[in-house]
C-alpha cells in the first residue's frame, strides 16, 4: 500500500509544478533569423522564450521571424525604449539591438508580460 501512495504523491507534485510554472517560460516554436555587420553575418535564435530579452548586438539586414510568436525589435540592448512590432512568419529589412518574443491573447492582440512594449 505504501508504494501506490508514493506514486500518487509524485503525480500530485508533478501536476502542481506544471500548474504553477510561469506563463513567461513558454517558448516560441521555430527560429528567428537576423544579420549583423550590415547583413554579412547570419545568426539565429531557436525556440526563444517568451518575455526574455535577447541582446543581438548591432543587427542590420534581412530579418525573419519564423517562430509562432510575435516579436518586438528594440533600438537598445536591454529591450527598453522604442520598439518595432515584428509579427510571426514575417520578413523585413530591420536595424535593432535586442528582441523580445510575446504570446497572443485569444483576440490575437500581443501580450508583453512585465513591461511595456513602447515607451
Amino acid at each position: 500500500m505504501r508504494r501506490p501512495i508514493r506514486a500518487l504523491e509524485a503525480l500530485a507534485l508533478a501536476g502542481l509544478l506544471t500548474a504553477v510554472t510561469p506563463a513567461d517560460a513558454r517558448a516560441a516554436g521555430g527560429t528567428f533569423v537576423y544579420s549583423t555587420k550590415q547583413g554579412t553575418e547570419r545568426h539565429s535564435l531557436t525556440d526563444p522564450v517568451d518575455g526574455r530579452c535577447y541582446p543581438v548586438g548591432e543587427a542590420a539586414g534581412v530579418t525573419g521571424n519564423e517562430t509562432d510568436h510575435d516579436a518586438y525589435l528594440y533600438d537598445t540592448e536591454g529591450c527598453r525604449g522604442a520598439a518595432v512590432y515584428f509579427p510571426s512568419r514575417w520578413y523585413g529589412y530591420e536595424t535593432f539591438h535586442s528582441v523580445m518574443f510575446v504570446a497572443r491573447c485569444a483576440d490575437r492582440t500581443p501580450v508583453v508580460r512585465g513591461r511595456t512594449a513602447f515607451r
